[in-house]
């Protein structure tokens, strides 16, 4: 598997979690909303950062018993932004409150609790064997860096978090034999 799967995956898992959360009729969209589009309740996830580990990319499959192989771990950082669609700035504070409690209970989530609120099922279906385990960190970042990240993306700035999903994918290559767990 290569590495847009997963990212593409955890992005929706982060967009389908946060609508889990937040009051019915609140909208939730990725990525950054047009200068022009209109305010209104909800917020966007913007990924701001994507990263992986180059010493284990560059591992090679580990052959088992039956002709099965265990692909390298891909490990990743994927970091995002989440803040307002522009909506009323208590309603925003609020919406961003419940989007902190979720991100702090419980911070690791395993494959098998990841499938649900996606809004695109069928990359989760279409998972190859493997296991997939996702922990969210909130990111501290100065007044300073925070005003440099929104003049970068062009919109206006307002409240927001800075979220680090740390991502360890394990894959199981297909082959005849049976699928080992480790």
């Amino acid at each position: 598997m290569s590495s847009p799967e997963p990212i593409a995956l955890v992005t929706d898992v982060l967009r389908g979690q946060l609508q889990s959360v937040l009051p019915a009729g609140v909208t939730v969209i990725v990525g950054a909303p047009s200068s022009d589009a209109p305010a209104m309740p909800g917020l966007f996830v913007h990924p701001l950062r994507l990263a992986t580990s180059t010493a284990l990319r560059h591992r090679a499959p580990v052959p088992l018993a039956g002709g099965a192989r265990f692909l390298p771990a891909l490990d990743l950082e994927l970091d995002y932004l989440i803040a307002g669609l522009g909506g009323e700035a208590l309603a925003e504070l609020a919406l961003l409150d419940a989007a902190l409690q979720w991100l702090n209970d419980p911070p690791i989530h395993t494959h098998a609790t990841l499938g649900e609120g996606l809004s695109q099922p069928e990359r989760w279906a279409a998972l190859a064997p493997g296991s997939l385990t996702l922990r969210w960190r909130l990111l501290e970042v100065s007044l300073e860096q925070s005003a440099g990240l929104w003049a970068a993306t062009g919109m206006r700035q307002r409240a927001g978090l800075f979220v680090r999903a740390e991502v360890r994918w394990q894959a199981m290559e297909p082959a005849s034999g049976p699928i080992v767990e480790i």
